[in-house]
């Protein structure tokens, strides 16, 4: 359930009360102030379905509500607003529109965002060349990379496009840089073969393939519901920030077997990880329709 407050010229009171009434906005109520932000502005409010709300805002950008001295939408959870209509709790369930903006947020690449993935892939290197669980954990803690999987599985959800090809983008440059720090660390230390070989013998393509398909089944399910999802993104990050580290330190031991073989390994992840928080995602909107 949303509750929606709209501020709106007068003259185009009856043409946005009929939107609202064409999608099942309940609870209507109109007021006009002595003052608003706008001039001759007059206030709506009412609640509706998210999926309705979602209509009703799409409807009114079309109108130009909500550019700079044209009126504003405000729209939020409506969790304790009930009716004679007895619509309930409102479901913890983002709408598509949300998740857009969501995506729109998750896709930017800030500084912050670089030096953070810097930092993991560091820790992460120093984690596999000495075995440590604790370490290897703490790098794909700071590792920001869920929202690159999440970005574009949100678009491809959607229909999309530009925020799949800006997710996808976002991956790339992100998975690149992890790479790359690996590499020159790789050189810099001298990492033998066994170190990476050893993993691989550990870490079967069959079980990781299992583990980034149940990671980004997962994260979908939590960013659909409007959950915090930043301890699926470790799962994630296991699927991403791990091969793509084993990818840059096979590129130093320029061992053309050990790299194609860490990336095959690593290409295979992320396919699985964004086929599974698509599925992840599509399930949690299809069964809340």
């Amino acid at each position: 359930m949303k509750y929606i407050k709209i501020i709106v010229p007068k003259k185009l009171l009856n043409e946005v009360e009929d939107i609202l009434k064409e999608h099942n906005a309940y609870s209507i109520s109109i007021i006009e102030p002595l003052k608003t932000s706008i001039k001759d502005g007059v206030i709506i409010t009412c609640n509706a379905k998210t999926n309705d709300a979602e209509k009703i805002v799409i409807k009114l950008r079309k109108m130009g509500i909500g550019e700079k001295g044209y009126g504003s939408i405000n729209i939020m959870p409506a969790n304790i607003t009930f009716s004679c209509r007895d619509e309930g709790l409102a479901s913890s369930k983002l709408s598509p529109l949300e998740l857009y903006y969501k995506a729109t947020s998750m896709v930017k690449l800030s500084k912050d965002v670089i030096i953070k993935i810097v930092l993991a892939s560091v820790m992460g290197v120093i984690g596999l060349i000495e075995h440590n669980i604790p370490t290897l954990i703490g790098a794909m803690i700071i590792a920001p990379l869920v929202d690159t999987v999440m970005a574009s599985a949100i678009g491809n959800v959607i229909r999309e496009k530009k925020l799949v090809y800006k997710g996808m983008k976002k991956e790339i440059i992100c998975t690149l840089i992890v790479i790359a720090c690996a590499f020159l660390l790789g050189i810099l230390f001298d990492i033998p073969k066994p170190i990476i070989t050893t993993y691989l013998h550990e870490n079967t393509l069959l079980l990781s393939a299992i583990i980034a398909i149940i990671a980004g089944v997962s994260g979908g399910m939590s960013i659909a519901s409007g959950k915090d999802y930043e301890i699926i993104g470790v799962t994630i990050d296991v699927s991403i920030l791990i091969p793509a580290l084993l990818v840059g330190l096979a590129l130093s031991t320029q061992d053309i077997a050990l790299i194609y073989t860490t990336f095959v390994f690593l290409i295979i992840n992320i396919i699985l990880l964004d086929i599974g928080g698509y599925v992840g995602l599509k399930y949690k909107l299809w069964n809340h329709r």
